[in-house]
């Protein structure tokens, strides 16, 4: 374990997450006011702290345990205030990431070479749209739809900002990408006696609808997850031969540009179509059968499904209608 005056690694230093701050005025404010408070002074572990302590968990040390998953609590925070108002209360929300985060520490082998936050945050995001999918709504919005209800809120508000009027159900479909059929089932169930623009404090200077629009302005914590999957993305693909990972990078766009087809990109490499369907279900099987690609693709997955189909990848690029889930599922029919 750790010795008291063992350098530990120090966070950007930002400002402190309050109940207030975070938009919660109940009963719950001051026990969530307290738990802010004793996270926030809580340093994050080092690399090599980290990795000395997964390698005790794994050994079956309790005490390890606890201290893996308190050094890491903060994070647990950060993806649940993203789920708030979604029929959970925050305390809870915090509480289902908190189960998530000790089951990621129960599974985490740190000999894989994957950052434990890298990995913890799939179990984390599962565990808190999991709760939402079984206790948030009277109405009960199936699992694997939770995560399409949240885009359609989103880009429903984002189309009202541009057309500056309330949008039909055709223009989300066609922005989100979702069939027509599914906004308006979807749309149906998302139901509540609260208004989406009432305001959440006495000012009024906080509104509900702000809380399914992405931030612009990433905290400390979601900007280190997002180097965290930048850097596994690029560490698995140099694990590739180099036209493999270059196929990968045309047909998922990960460079900045926009998703190529098989055709388009064996007109780049000047091979066929069906060489080009060849080296990217090659590529693909690499990834899938490593433990880096395994946790790779958890990661991307559920963060493509809590902020719609879009992940930082290599050089500030983002993807957005094909989400970056390659290692874990088969390449469909050929496109």
């Amino acid at each position: 374990m750790l010795a008291n005056n063992q350098p530990t690694k120090k966070g950007r230093r930002g400002k402190r997450e309050t109940s207030k701050t975070l938009g919660v005025y109940d009963a719950d404010r001051d026990i969530l006011d307290q738990y802010l408070y004793e996270v926030s002074q809580t340093p994050l572990l080092t690399p090599a702290q980290e990795i000395a302590i997964a390698r005790l968990v794994r050994a079956g040390d309790p005490e390890a345990m606890q201290e893996l998953v308190k050094r890491n609590l903060r994070f647990v925070i950060s993806v649940a205030k993203k789920y708030q108002n979604r029929g959970l209360p925050l305390t809870d929300l915090i509480g289902e990431g908190n189960v998530g985060l000790l089951t990621a520490a129960r599974k985490f082998d740190p000999d894989q070479g994957v950052k434990f936050i890298s990995y913890a945050v799939w179990w984390i995001r599962q565990a808190i749209l999991a709760s939402l999918a079984r206790q948030g709504r009277t109405v009960r919005v199936p699992l694997n739809r939770t995560a399409d209800l949240s885009r359609i809120v989103r880009t429903a508000e984002a189309l009202r900002q541009e057309l500056r009027r309330e949008p039909t159900p055709e223009e989300i479909a066609k922005s989100t990408g979702l069939s027509l059929e599914v906004v308006q089932s979807l749309a149906a169930l998302n139901t509540s006696d609260v208004r989406l623009d009432a305001p959440l404090d006495p000012e009024g200077d906080r509104s509900l609808i702000e809380r399914f629009i992405a931030d612009d302005q990433a905290d400390a914590e979601e900007e280190a997850m997002d180097r965290f999957l930048t850097d596994e993305i690029e560490g698995a693909l140099a694990t590739l031969p180099a036209r493999d990972a270059k196929v990968l990078r045309l047909y998922f766009g990960l460079d900045g540009g926009r998703e190529h087809t098989l055709e388009e990109i064996g007109g780049m490499l000047g091979v066929t179509r069906e060489r080009v369907r060849q080296l990217r279900d090659r590529a693909l099987k690499r990834l899938r059968e490593g433990e880096v690609g395994r946790a790779l693709a958890s990661f991307a997955a559920v963060r493509g499904a809590a902020q719609g189909p879009r992940v930082r990848c290599g050089r500030g690029a983002t993807t957005r209608s094909r989400p970056f889930i390659f290692p874990l599922t088969r390449p469909g029919p050929a496109s």
